[in-house]
């Protein structure tokens, strides 16, 4: 790994001249494996991709973002490569196609129900017309043939009516079926864009973007919010000592258990590489510890065992920040108090919970 920025500059110039010359699959290939080779990162799926996405040049984006982060840093992490494969190579075509079918249904469904009730209003307006126009003539005689007539029109003009609109509600309740199952089509298709690739929980998008909502939420209707955030203690000696396959196991097993205790508005987050943050509206400071507590008692009981051997990897601990939402405060702000929180937590011993006060 490289941690001198001027080391870092030497071999990107080495780097881009190498990739000028080397724009064939199989070279393209051997650069994104010297590179996850140079800076420690595991040549898995997600950051070979990234890697070889780097050595081609495309997107000039993604390769922006790179140079930075390692100017930056002078390293870049496999959980900062599995972010930009996200952001920048995950979104396939299939997925973008799943979207616009999705939503093409869900608009023609709606043009359906839109062309329905304008039909059944001309049906409607027209049937008026024949009851008003045999109103008239029943005012307008005394005789009997043209009563029974007039009568007769009524009654049959009464029975289109209720039958369209028998034919209307059963439309509009096949509709509303298809609308249903349009729209949780698009639903799924669109959470796909705001998952962590390897945790399936929300990534660190998806949560930056909610929080702001959230906090107007909290501040209109007057309801706590809370926030946590988590961190797995010792994940590094277990990806050193396992390798990463089983660090990934982890982080799997740990966004799993965060993501099964919550309730359905709550939204747990890939929030870095070994860290995992909860939003909890309508949630006060204690409650939200008392949820973290059971979180860290099932933590604590677990029993991880390597899948291939059955071999134990030892006991696993996470050390876990949480703050309420001050008056008038910021997302910035309450990041800000949850993150001193975590430190506190993973300065004092690690395997805590250290709450700010509200």
């Amino acid at each position: 790994m490289l941690n001198s920025a001027g080391r870092y500059r030497d071999y990107m110039r080495r780097d881009t001249s190498k990739k000028k010359k080397a724009a064939d699959p199989v070279s393209l290939a051997k650069a994104a494996l010297r590179l996850a080779e140079q800076y420690d990162t595991p040549p898995e799926p997600t950051t070979f991709a990234v890697w070889y996405a780097y050595a081609s040049g495309k997107p000039e984006r993604l390769c922006q973002k790179i140079r930075a982060l390692i100017e930056a840093n002078g390293s870049i992490s496999p959980y900062d490569l599995e972010q930009l494969q996200h952001l920048f190579l995950s979104e396939t075509e299939d997925q973008r196609r799943q979207q616009e079918v999705a939503g093409y249904r869900l608009d023609r469904e709606i043009h359906k129900t839109s062309t329905l009730m304008r039909d059944h209003i001309a049906t409607n307006s027209r049937l008026d017309s024949t009851i008003k126009s045999s109103a008239n003539v029943m005012t307008a005689t005394t005789k009997p043939q043209l009563l029974q007539s007039a009568v007769e029109s009524i009654l049959m003009a009464n029975g289109k009516m209720r039958a369209e609109s028998a034919k209307l509600n059963h439309s509009l309740e096949q509709i509303r079926i298809e609308v249903r199952k349009h729209a949780a089509e698009l639903q799924r298709a669109r959470q796909k864009e705001f998952r962590d690739s390897l945790t399936l929980v929300a990534h660190r998008e998806y949560f930056d973007r909610a929080l702001p909502r959230f906090i107007t939420e909290a501040f209109a209707t007057g309801y706590s919010l809370s926030v946590v955030i988590a961190d797995l203690d010792y994940l590094k000696v277990i990806n050193d000592t396992y390798g990463h396959t089983v660090g990934n196991d982890v982080l799997k097993y740990f966004a799993a258990l965060l993501q099964k205790s919550v309730r359905e508005r709550d939204i747990v987050a890939r929030y870095g590489g070994d860290e995992f943050a909860v939003l909890l509206p309508a949630t006060g400071v204690q409650n939200a510890r008392a949820f973290i507590q059971a979180i860290k008692a099932e933590l604590d009981r677990a029993n991880l065992v390597i899948s291939k051997d059955k071999n134990p990897i030892g006991r696993v601990t996470a050390s876990f920040g949480i703050a309420q939402l001050r008056h008038g405060e910021n997302g910035t702000d309450l990041i800000k108090r949850v993150e001193e929180q975590l430190r506190e937590a993973k300065n004092t011993g690690k395997n805590r919970i250290v709450c700010d006060k509200p």
